[in-house]
């Protein structure tokens, strides 16, 4: 082929879209998939046109819940998995230490409780009242919100329930023979219904909850403080006051704060929920730095979209090179390499690899093989890169 002079032309992509299915659902760590195209112009073009879009990967989800909080007697909070931080009264003075918390249903806020019945709320927490003005029988030791956050139950030691807002009675444990006081309440996501768990790790269920075991016996010598239930009921996190956290039922485990060095000991947990989604459109296209020429290769600045409400980590892809004429046919051309490291894309956004500080030698790199023979069929050619990818989000 005789080398013509040429510039850098940019590749176009097309939209991959992801629709629902009625049995995938995408959890954080589930495997994603892409596919996308980009035009690519050796050296001669006058420049690159819009390829036929390719049919794109489907891919269905529901995002699930992925971390919880940890609370203290001093009300500072310690943020573990997708939940985030919405504030403390850690450098508030108090009337009583902070026995509980629970989690609005988006997670974007939380509600503390103190012994006497006070209610802090943070984020997108509303108040719906508290018992702080009235004399207890017995201290709050828990609270838990309805689905809908539009109220919250508190729950004494002696096992009496406080209702507010739109949360409904549903029952105590006030009289009955407790091995040990309760120690917190939380709420069935299915439904009416809560449960109650004793410092021993005993498990009461009412209304809606399901019973899922206990933790009577399994968590050490510490006292069980709090409980806190997946999103659809079907299992529980159980925490100790040393920062233990069990699993039960369905629930799965995410780590906890036991060995780590409290300034007071863990009261509460709850849930972090990642609210569900619709599948959205996503695209890959990206930017040639040059034409190519025999015995050249070009870095494509790859660019993702990711419109989705959490970020997504791009772990592969791979890369196929296509052609419309048979006279230069794909042989010409090679991948040098693929990405060559993991690339995290933020939520609700479009990134190139050069924007997220990827070195330029892990980009994909495409070459033109120099061969031994005639390559002026090449000429003005434009040639097709069709992407794959995987990424976990």
């Amino acid at each position: 082929m005789t080398p013509h002079d040429g510039i850098g032309h940019t590749p176009h992509g097309t939209h991959g879209t992801i629709r629902r299915s009625a049995v995938a659902r995408l959890r954080r760590g589930a495997l994603l998939l892409a596919a996308g195209v980009a035009v690519l112009t050796v050296a001669g073009s006058l420049g690159p046109t819009r390829p036929a879009p390719d049919p794109m990967l489907h891919l269905a989800s529901t995002l699930a819940p992925d971390g919880y909080w940890l609370v203290g007697s001093d009300g500072g909070v310690f943020a573990y998995g997708a939940a985030g931080f919405h504030g403390s009264t850690g450098g508030l003075r108090l009337n009583a230490p902070v026995v509980g918390m629970a989690a609005t249903p988006d997670s974007g806020g939380y509600w503390l409780v103190a012994s006497d019945g006070g209610v802090f709320a943070y984020g997108d927490a509303a108040f719906h009242g508290s018992t702080g003005d009235l004399r207890l029988n017995a201290p709050v030791v828990g609270m838990a919100a309805t689905p809908d956050g539009g109220g919250y139950w508190l729950v004494a030691s002696d096992g009496g329930v406080f209702a507010y807002g739109d949360a409904a009675y549903l029952g105590s444990a006030v009289g009955a023979a407790l091995a040990r006081p309760v120690a917190a309440i939380q709420a069935s996501p299915t439904g009416p219904g809560y449960w109650l768990v004793a410092a021993d790790g005993g498990v009461f269920a009412y209304g809606t909850a399901g019973f899922h075991g206990s933790a009577v016996g399994r968590i050490g010598t510490a006292s069980v403080v709090d409980l806190a239930p997946t999103p659809d009921g079907a299992g529980y996190w159980v925490a100790d006051s040393v920062g233990g956290v069990l699993a039960l039922g369905a629930a799965a485990s995410f780590g906890s704060a036991a060995g780590t060095r409290l300034a007071q000991p863990i009261v509460g947990m709850a849930p972090s929920r990642t609210p569900a989604v619709d599948p959205q459109d996503y695209a890959l296209d990206g930017d040639a730095r040059t034409a190519l020429l025999p015995g050249t290769s070009s870095p494509i600045d790859l660019r993702i979209t990711n419109p989705n409400p959490v970020a997504i980590t791009v772990v592969s892809n791979s890369t196929t090179v296509t052609t419309r004429t048979g006279a230069c046919d794909p042989s010409n051309f090679a991948m040098v390499h693929e990405l060559g490291t993991p690339v995290e894309v933020p939520p609700r956004s479009t990134r190139t690899l050069s924007q997220l500080g990827v070195p330029q030698d892990d980009w994909p790199t495409v070459a033109m093989i120099e061969t031994t023979s005639d390559q002026d069929a090449c000429q003005d050619l434009q040639i097709t890169l069709h992407y794959q990818g995987e990424a976990i989000g």
